[in-house]
């Protein structure tokens, strides 16, 4: 009898969306050490936007929680400034700084402050939501921030235009539940670490690097620019 050949099976290899690379060398130990951090300059390094300032939101919440319908956006989800405002604010021309963290290491709700100042010779204007992206400690991009209008530490509203004029500053407000709720049921690791932010302004397309260890539950938010350094809108 002749025997017939085996037929190879064919192997097929999956191939997965790719994850962007962000951050490298950021050091492990991601939990939440309990400790105050200090205020902290970002790296000026200049990374690409991670999952896009727009998509990453999406990609999260499925939607645009809590974006303001009055504002007009432009090609790629951005708001525009009020009509008369000065240019908006180039990369080049915004210092950006986070602050320490609020709320106590075992508070439910934690966050922080980031702070944009105009270093440039001439006013310029920022609207809208920034990007934030939580990474991990091997500097990959986990995590996006959904916006919000306002949350248990910071209080804003809708988005409106902020005029700056050289070496004053705007800010934003970070933040997330950092503790699992009382009889919340689910797996054991919904409360993750995280070793480092990218932060993308307003009608910018490239990240600013901010390390802070820290440990995500739920609700992680990101607020529009208000004018002054404190993420809340003064009324």
């Amino acid at each position: 009898m002749v025997k017939r050949p085996r037929a190879r099976a064919s192997r097929f290899v999956a191939i997965g969306a790719g994850l962007v690379v962000l951050g490298a060398g950021v050091g492990a130990g991601a939990c939440s050490s309990g400790r105050t951090a200090p205020a902290a300059t970002a790296t000026p390094t200049k990374l690409q936007a991670p999952l896009g300032a727009e998509a990453g939101i999406r990609a999260q919440t499925g939607s645009d929680q809590g974006s303001s319908p009055h504002p007009s956006p432009v090609p790629g989800g951005q708001l525009t400034p009020a009509p008369g405002s000065p240019p908006v604010c180039g990369e080049s021309e915004l210092r950006l700084d986070a602050g320490p963290m609020t709320g106590a290491a075992s508070a439910e709700r934690q966050g922080f402050v980031v702070v944009l100042t105009d270093i440039a010779d001439r006013p310029c204007s920022l609207i809208g939501y920034p990007s934030v992206v939580a990474l991990n400690s091997e500097g990959r991009q986990e995590r996006p921030a959904a916006r919000s209008e306002g949350g248990s530490l910071f209080r804003v509203g809708p988005p409106g235009t902020v005029v700056l004029q050289p070496q004053h500053s705007a800010s934003f407000g970070v933040e997330w539940t950092a503790v699992r709720s009382a009889g919340t049921s689910g797996a054991k690791d919904a409360c993750l670490p995280y070793a480092s932010f990218v932060i993308i302004p307003p009608n910018q397309g490239g990240g600013r690097h901010v390390d802070r260890q820290v440990v995500i539950c739920d609700a992680f938010q990101v607020h529009p620019v208000v004018a002054g350094t404190t993420g809340t809108r003064s009324h």
